[in-house]
C-alpha cells in the first residue's frame, strides 16, 4: 500500500465513510486510519465490511448500513455519534454502475442505480446534517464528501453507462447546490470525480438488493478478464484516497483524480461556450 499518511494528519478526525468495505471507501477508510481519523465503515456487505475493520485496527468500526433504507442511515447517524461522540466527515460514496444503453436497460436496475447512487446520498446527508452542524457549531470544519466520476463532468469513451453517468451528473449538481444550503452552517462540501479506478466496481450486482431484481454474478472468465483490465489501466485507489484527502484538506470542492479529467470538462465548456456564442448572434439578428 502507498504511503498515504506522509501528508496529511487527521489525528482527531471521526469520519464515516458508505459503501466503504471495498473499492475507493475502503481505500478511504484506510488513509484516513492510517492518519489519525477514526473511520466508522458502513456497507451492505457485511463480512467485508467486518474484515476491512480488523484489518485497519482499532481505529475502526464495522456497521451494517444499506443506504437506500432511511432507517438504517438514522441508526448509523446515532451508533456513530453515541460511539465518537459526534462526526466531522461524512463520505457519501455508496454506489453502483451498470453497463446498458438506455432504451436496453431493465427498469429495475435503472431504480436500482436512481435509489442507489442518488436516493442514497439525499438519505444519507439528511441523517447527517444535523450532525454535522452541530459540530461546526462548536468550532470543528465538518465536511460532506460525495462521490461523483468523471462522468460528472464529461462523457467518457470507456462503456456504455448512460444512467450511471446521468447519476453522476446529479451528484455534481447535489453537491453544488449542498454547499449553498449549509455555506451558512459551516459545513463544508466537497465532490470527488474520479477516472478509472482498480476496483470492482463492475461486481455490484452482487450486493444488489432483493427488490430490485436480487444478487447477480460475473461469471468467473468474465471476472477474471475485467480484474485484469482494471489492474492495467486503473488508478491504484490507494492514489485516489491520498487525492481525496489532500483535497479536502486544502478546502477544495471538486476533488478530481486523472489529468484526462481535463480533456472532457474542455469538451463540455467548448459545447457551452458555443452554445452562447449562437445565442448572441440569434438575438442580434432578432434586433435584442
Amino acid at each position: 500500500m502507498n504511503d498515504i499518511s506522509a501528508r496529511r494528519d487527521f489525528s482527531g478526525v471521526r469520519a464515516v465513510v458508505t459503501g466503504g468495505a471495498s473499492g475507493i471507501g475502503a481505500a478511504i477508510a484506510r488513509a484516513l486510519s492510517a492518519s489519525g481519523a477514526r473511520v466508522a465503515i458502513a456497507d451492505v456487505a457485511d463480512s467485508r465490511t467486518a474484515e476491512l475493520a480488523a484489518s485497519i485496527g482499532p481505529n475502526a468500526r464495522a456497521y451494517h448500513c444499506d443506504v437506500t433504507d432511511r432507517g438504517d442511515l438514522e441508526a448509523l447517524a446515532g451508533a456513530v455519534t453515541a460511539v465518537f461522540g459526534g462526526v466531522d466527515l461524512v463520505f457519501v460514496n455508496a454506489g453502483a454502475a451498470v453497463q446498458s444503453s438506455l432504451p436496453e436497460m431493465d427498469p429495475r436496475e435503472f431504480d436500482w442505480l436512481i435509489d442507489l447512487n442518488l436516493r442514497g446520498a439525499f438519505n444519507t446527508i439528511q441523517a447527517f446534517a444535523d450532525v454535522l452542524i452541530a459540530q461546526a457549531r462548536i468550532g470543528r470544519r465538518p465536511r460532506f464528501i460525495l462521490t461523483g466520476s468523471e462522468n460528472s463532468v464529461g462523457l467518457p469513451k470507456l462503456g456504455v453507462l448512460t444512467a450511471y453517468t446521468a447519476t453522476k451528473h446529479a451528484i455534481l449538481g447535489m453537491a453544488d447546490g449542498l454547499r449553498r444550503d449549509l455555506a451558512d452552517q459551516g459545513v463544508g462540501v466537497s465532490v470527488l470525480c474520479p477516472g478509472a479506478v482498480n476496483t470492482r466496481l463492475w461486481d455490484a450486482r452482487s450486493t444488489r438488493q432483493d427488490r430490485y431484481g436480487g444478487p447477480a454474478h460475473v461469471p468467473d472468465d468474465v471476472a477474471e478478464t475485467l480484474t485484469k483490465g482494471f489492474a492495467s489501466f486503473g488508478q491504484d485507489p490507494d492514489v485516489t484516497a491520498r487525492l481525496c484527502l489532500d483535497g479536502i484538506a486544502e478546502d477544495e470542492f471538486l476533488i478530481v483524480t486523472h489529468p484526462e479529467i481535463r480533456t472532457l470538462a474542455q469538451k463540455r465548456n467548448l459545447e457551452i461556450e458555443v452554445a452562447l456564442d449562437r445565442l448572441d448572434a440569434r438575438l442580434a439578428s432578432y434586433g435584442k
